[in-house]
């Protein structure tokens, strides 16, 4: 489905919105916690002007984890909003999110119009983003691997070679084995890959509380400076006394899908950082959700959506303009467990760290051929 208004529309103002449902394969299947994988479903939104050029955007989908898979968020962003940007100017960005905010819910298809119009903005005014966001110069943005392995040994082996071959200056660990089994994990890869690498770990929720206090504490020995999701708390004041008994910070993440989230939670002290993720708070809710930790002298860093080269790249542009973020690597390493993805563009990946591009907008471009090879 495509909305389309006369050619006789002003060349600035948006002619076009698409979303594209995409499958792009993995170089191997990815266990999660809730589902196995072995191909993606994304959603790309492209908005175009009536000169052509185009802003956008893309996104996961994994109905196991967000409740939407690609054919219901297409629909979202085409059929509750496509009426809602067409003939809009792009200039005139907090309007049109003002606008679209009188929809409720649909948090993804948001954030995609949103970094869509970003780039969109980008191009028209010959910018890159970055720079538009106050950054002085393209800085690298160091990056976290995050190792899928279903055993200790693999969880092991898979942290040392991405380290090792990749250059990943960070590494997050799965731990859900709710035992002991979990502190050797940490252990072997603390030791695999040496000292300086920044090491978290994510539970998903798994652990209990008792165990958490128990077993979760003595991570601390490895130097793990974030516990993600210990526990899956039932209210935020048992999550509070959680984070004063552990001696390792932890990290929101499904605890802080919106602005108001994270607010709830760094009043209650209950948590010691923020996983920023832009498929739920785009670029301009991410900005909030970055200054409110900032006042809170909280740390932000950007956590993974499962992306592509395409949606890696304004992670990267935030964390090149954003001094809050300098200080610790991002997740966005998806694209590196991605067999092939739509990108075309300067992708400047080196020494486990990505470094944002001059071109105009976020730099991503779409090579058509392999759009509609992975369309569906």
């Amino acid at each position: 489905m495509t909305n389309s208004i006369d050619a006789r529309e002003s060349d600035l103002k948006i002619a076009k919105i698409e979303a594209v449902r995409l499958r792009l394969p993995f170089k191997s299947a990815v266990s999660y916690k809730s589902v196995k994988q072995a191909v993606g479903e994304y959603v790309l939104v492209r908005l175009t002007l009536g000169n052509g050029l185009q802003g956008v955007a893309e996104t996961n989908c994994r109905q196991e984890q967000s409740g939407e898979d690609a054919v219901s968020l297409a629909y979202q962003v085409e059929a509750f909003f496509g009426p809602r940007l067409l003939g809009r100017d792009p200039l005139g960005h907090l309007s049109i999110l003002h606008d679209i905010n009188a929809c409720k819910a649909c948090p993804a298809a948001k954030s995609l119009i949103d970094i869509a119009l970003w780039d969109l903005r980008g191009k028209v005014l010959g910018q890159p983003v970055w720079r538009l966001l106050g950054g002085e110069k393209a800085k690298p943005m160091p990056l976290t691997w995050i190792a899928h392995g279903n055993s200790v040994e693999g969880q092991i082996a898979e942290a040392r070679k991405m380290r090792e071959t990749r250059g990943y200056r960070g590494l997050k660990l799965k731990t859900w084995r709710r035992s002991r089994e979990d502190l050797r994990m940490i252990e072997g890869v603390r030791k695999a890959v040496g000292d300086d690498v920044f090491l978290t770990i994510d539970c998903n929720g798994t652990y209990a509380e008792s165990e958490a206090r128990a077993i979760l504490s003595r991570a601390v020995d490895f130097d793990v400076r974030f516990i993600e999701e210990p526990c899956d708390f039932k209210d935020i004041a048992r999550q509070a006394d959680m984070a004063t008994a552990l001696p390792i910070p932890m990290l929101g993440d499904q605890c802080c899908e919106t602005l108001a989230d994270v607010n709830a939670h760094l009043r209650a002290r209950s948590i010691g950082g923020v996983s920023v993720k832009m498929r739920r708070t785009g670029v301009t809710q991410s900005l909030k959700i970055i200054s409110l930790c900032e006042a809170a002298n909280v740390p932000a860093l950007i956590g993974t959506d499962s992306e592509s080269r395409l949606a890696a790249m304004p992670r990267a542009h935030l964390h090149a303009a954003i001094p809050h973020l300098a200080d610790l690597p991002a997740e966005t390493h998806f694209y590196d467990k991605l067999d092939d993805d739509v990108f075309m563009g300067d992708f400047k990946f080196a020494d486990g760290a990505l470094t944002p591009s001059d071109a105009p907008g976020f730099g991503a471009e779409i090579d058509e051929d392999k759009l509609r090879k992975y369309a569906f």
